[in-house]
C-alpha cells in the first residue's frame, strides 16, 4: 500500500515494496506472523523482540547500507530475491553452463560467467550460519559441562535409568517391523 504513494520511484519502491525491505508494509495474513517463530502464544515476548531487532539490523541497516553504496555490484539485481543472477543482472540460465546430462561445463561456465545472489538473499544467508555458529558456541559455553557431565552419568548408570528399567518389562520389537 505504502509503495503506491509513489509508483514510479525505484527507491521508494524498494524500501516500502514487498519484494523489497518492506519498510512500513503492514500484514494482516496470520501465516506471515506465525511463519518465523511458530505461534506468538507459545513462544516468550523476549524471544519475539530477539528476532524483530535482529531483523530490523539485517533487513532495515545492513542491507540498504550494502545495497546504496553498491557493495558486490549489488544494484545490478533486485535487493531481495531468492533467484539466481549473472553477473549483468539478468536470471542466471543454468542451461548454458550444464550439459545433457545436467553436469557442469566449465569452459561455458568460464565464458557464460558466475553466479550472482542478490544482496538480500546474501545477508540473510549469512546471518543463518552466523546464527547457527552461534546457537552451537552458546550451547558449549553455557552447558558444555553439564552435556559432559550427563553423557558420564548415562554411561554409567544405564541400568538405574527408570525408563529403560520400565520398558524392560516390555517384549522387544522384532527387526521386521
Amino acid at each position: 500500500f505504502v509503495c503506491m504513494i509513489a509508483p514510479n520511484n525505484l527507491i521508494f519502491s524498494q524500501i516500502t515494496g514487498a519484494n523489497g525491505l518492506s519498510i512500513g508494509a503492514l500484514q494482516f495474513d496470520w501465516n506471515a506472523w506465525v511463519s518465523f517463530l511458530d505461534s506468538p502464544i507459545f513462544v516468550p515476548f523476549w524471544a519475539h523482540v530477539n528476532i524483530f531487532v535482529g531483523f530490523v539490523l539485517a533487513i532495515w541497516i545492513v542491507i540498504p547500507i550494502f545495497y546504496y553504496t553498491n557493495t558486490w555490484e549489488s544494484q545490478k539485481m533486485p535487493i531481495m530475491s531468492n533467484r539466481i543472477f549473472d553477473i549483468n543482472g539478468y536470471y542466471y540460465d543454468t542451461s548454458k553452463v550444464l550439459d545433457n546430462n545436467s553436469r557442469l561445463n566449465e569452459t561455458a561456465y568460464n565464458v557464460y560467467g558466475e553466479m550472482r545472489l542478490p544482496l538480500g538473499f546474501a545477508v540473510v544467508f549469512g546471518f543463518t550460519l552466523a546464527g547457527f555458529s552461534a546457537a552451537i558456541v552458546h550451547t558449549i559455553l553455557y552447558h558444555g559441562k553439564s552435556c559432559v557431565e550427563q553423557f558420564r552419568i548415562s554411561l554409567v548408570d544405564q541400568k538405574n535409568d527408570v525408563h529403560a528399567r520400565l520398558m524392560s518389562h516390555y517384549a522387544e520389537v522384532p527387526e521386521f517391523w
